[in-house]
């Protein structure tokens, strides 16, 4: 085991910053910004560094002087080695021009050490009787990732900004869409596909087809475009999953393949349909109860291993929270939906999340959602950067026909997919059709 005194460090570099901080006060909001002083291995630039972010966020003057003199009041002075060691900070910097550089270098080695000593801890506790493997690694990857983002100092220019934006629209000839197609022609052309980074909210109030509505979508992306995608189903098991998607691949009815009562016909079909899932790059995951660490981990495996281009989570307030017991049901549901949108950029892939509607929408005569009836909704609505709302009027028992665009829909079958928040473009109203055999949504006029 490496003693804590050869872990990874230069003193020197430490040193050269909060040199610069002292003669450059340009420099101050950049190093503030990115570092903390934990990342300062010495106790004395811990503190010294502590004591410069404290009068900054408080608009204090910051030079030797005035720093000197906070140390005093906070009778801390012994402790960062007198006033000599300040001054002595300042001797070898000439200018501020290498900080980045420095910064770089400093914020690597602090990684190295908390690398180290986060596997340090993290192999006495894969020895304890009572730990769950899959909780630890998913916290000591969580931990790794995090120190993987801290203190990225690098920032895109307007111009490398543009050049991505159109190199991915030169990629894709014209019409075509930015994202992945969703399997609904209309809600293709109304959000640009599946896009990443973003998160997209599907809500509905449960039996009004909520993973009817992934379920088709994932039949048309991986199954029929064979692009690769991963469901986290927190409500359903991967068997429950594949023989729907077993209904919906082969049109044979769900309750007879739940039954067994297949003819040969059905057999010589739903085997067909089976070689084609077999062969679609599907990735399940069904643990019960999954956290939004546990998430994030596996999510980042099945990228880094499988190429995963879309990820469905089904559904959304089935996911449990981190264990901070002062946080209540909708803080604990905010937190969840803050951390799948930051996965969405994290990874670089649409993450489409189900949820559940509130009752409030069966008070309503026309029982049309609103955004408002997100249940536990916290900050779904804000994170989120599509929402689309899902209601069924057969579900109601409707008889009257419904008007969507100036058309009139008769009610049997009909899904009325309301996108009801869209960052990139309109909201409207879109009819679906339901076909109950097979448990799939469909484009109305299919």
């Amino acid at each position: 085991m490496i003693e804590a005194t050869n872990l990874p460090k230069n003193l020197e570099l430490e040193k050269n910053i909060l040199g610069s901080l002292l003669i450059d006060k340009n420099s101050l909001p950049l190093v503030i910004g990115l570092l903390n002083e934990d990342v300062f291995y010495d106790l004395k630039h811990k503190k010294i560094f502590s004591t410069i972010k404290s009068m900054f966020d408080k608009h204090i003057s910051i030079d030797i002087t005035t720093i000197a003199q906070k140390l005093q009041g906070d009778k801390a002075m012994d402790e960062v080695g007198g006033a000599y060691y300040l001054t002595k900070l300042t001797d070898n910097i000439v200018h501020t021009n290498h900080l980045n550089t420095h910064i770089e270098m400093v914020v690597e080695l602090y990684k190295k050490r908390q690398a180290y000593l986060t596997l340090i801890q993290k192999s006495s506790e894969f020895l304890h009787p009572d730990t769950e493997s899959l909780e630890s690694i998913s916290s000591l990857i969580s931990k790794l990732l995090g120190l993987q983002e801290f203190g990225n100092i690098y920032e895109q220019t307007i111009d490398q900004i543009v050049m991505s934006v159109i190199t991915k629209r030169d990629k894709a000839n014209n019409g075509e869409l930015l994202g992945f197609d969703t399997g609904f022609t209309e809600l293709n052309s109304t959000i640009g596909g599946w896009c990443a980074p973003d998160m997209v909210v599907v809500a509905a109030r449960p039996g009004a087809g909520k993973t009817a509505f992934m379920l088709s979508s994932v039949y048309h992306l991986a199954i029929l475009k064979n692009v690769s995608t991963a469901i986290f189903s927190l409500e359903m098991s991967s068997e429950q999953l594949v023989e729907r998607l077993e209904s919906i691949s082969s049109q044979v009815p769900l309750k007879r393949l739940r039954m067994n009562i297949l003819n040969d016909y059905e057999k010589e079909v739903v085997m067909k349909a089976d070689d084609k899932i077999i062969q679609a790059p599907i990735y399940i995951d069904d643990t019960g109860g999954l956290n939004i660490s546990q998430l994030r981990a596996k999510a980042t495996i099945l990228k880094q291993k499988y190429g995963i281009k879309v990820i469905f989570i089904d559904y959304l307030q089935l996911m449990s929270g981190q264990g901070k017991s002062n946080q209540n049901r909708e803080q604990e549901v905010s937190t969840i939906s803050r951390n799948i949108k930051a996965l969405a950029k994290e990874l670089e892939v649409p993450i489409i999340a189900l949820s559940q509607l509130s009752r409030r929408v069966e008070e309503r005569a026309d029982k049309i959602p609103q955004l408002s009836d997100l249940r536990e909704s916290g900050s779904i609505e804000q994170d989120a950067d599509i929402v689309v709302m899902l209601m069924r009027p057969e579900y109601y028992e409707m008889q009257e026909s419904v008007e969507i665009k100036g058309k009139e829909y008769h009610p049997n079958g009909l899904v009325i997919c309301k996108v009801e928040k869209n960052r990139h473009g309109i909201t409207t109203n879109i009819p679906l059709r339901f076909i109950g055999e097979t448990i799939t949504i469909q484009n109305h006029n299919e």
